[in-house]
């Protein structure tokens, strides 16, 4: 029941503050509200009061605590109830918020384009690191690339949107791969893990150890581990349940990607990895 209520309380949040529903007209240097706009504006309150409160309540305590009449109210919540937004347990008459909200919230979230979002996020780390920045997102062991932006270095790693790499041995997969539980991990990861340098890991206990310090840290390093000549650094985008559903990383070679460069990487790794979180939906 906690983590229905605390799955309810978010996404309201995000549907409380980005859904306009009240029309006006302009007379003139006058704005008059159409329609119900009180009644909406109540039954917003109400569900707001709801997610606040985090419990169920009784019809007498939303009625107090937003000082609406019984007889209004019990019109207002019934009428979200019908809509889904307010359930109603059947022994203690209590109300809380309804699982119409948790669907409307998955299709908000659904709704947003990743790529609108972290292009001019990419585009911006790029310029200023110099280097090729991506986003992917995890699909099993690999991960694939949905968004880049490459390098004005004449000497630059080429990719296409689409294509894919193994994640456990790439900075941005092996970043989305740390924010897996354990045992997920475990059914993952094959016991049998390719080689493709010298200095990738192909111990799937090691591996899954050098996960566990990446969420840690909340960064990942891709130390010629996939690409001889090749270091990335990656950062987890968080979803408003803390998962980790995109990958951002910035890769060059390693005659520029210096241990100065490499700090500075990560910060701004970190960085864009933060805002585009928010963008999604990702509270602290």
């Amino acid at each position: 029941m906690q983590k229905y209520i605390w799955q309810c309380k978010k996404i309201l949040t995000r549907i409380y503050y980005c859904v306009i529903i009240i029309k006006i007209r302009v007379r003139g240097n006058d704005l008059k509200v159409l329609g119900k706009v009180k009644s909406v504006d109540k039954a917003l309150l109400i569900l707001k009061l709801l997610k606040e409160k985090g419990r169920d309540m009784r019809l007498t305590e939303i009625s107090d605590e937003l000082d609406i009449d019984k007889g209004t109210l019990h019109g207002l919540i019934s009428t979200l109830k019908f809509h889904g937004f307010v359930d109603q347990d059947r022994k203690t008459q209590k109300y809380r918020l309804g699982l119409y909200l948790i669907q409307l919230g998955e299709s908000t979230l659904k709704s947003l384009d990743i790529i609108e979002i972290t292009s001019p996020i990419i585009e911006e780390v790029s310029d200023k690191l110099q280097e090729t920045v991506h986003i992917g997102e995890l699909d099993g062991i690999e991960v694939v690339y949905v968004n880049k932006k490459e390098s004005k270095q004449s000497m630059r790693i080429y990719t296409e949107i689409g294509a894919r790499n193994p994640a456990f041995c790439t900075g941005v997969g092996k970043v989305m791969l740390a924010y897996l539980n354990e045992d997920d991990l475990y059914n993952i990861i094959p016991d049998e893990l390719k080689e493709y340098t010298p200095y990738t890991i192909t111990d799937k206990k090691e591996l899954i150890n050098n996960l566990m310090t990446i969420k840690e840290k909340g960064y990942a390093l891709d130390n010629e581990e996939y690409s001889m000549g090749l270091k990335c650094v990656a950062a987890p985008i968080l979803n408003y349940e803390g998962e980790a559903i995109y990958g951002i990383s910035v890769s060059g070679p390693t005659v520029r990607m210096t241990e100065e460069k490499v700090r500075e990487s990560i910060k701004e790794i970190k960085k864009a990895a933060e805002e585009i979180s928010i963008k999604i939906g990702y509270k602290k």
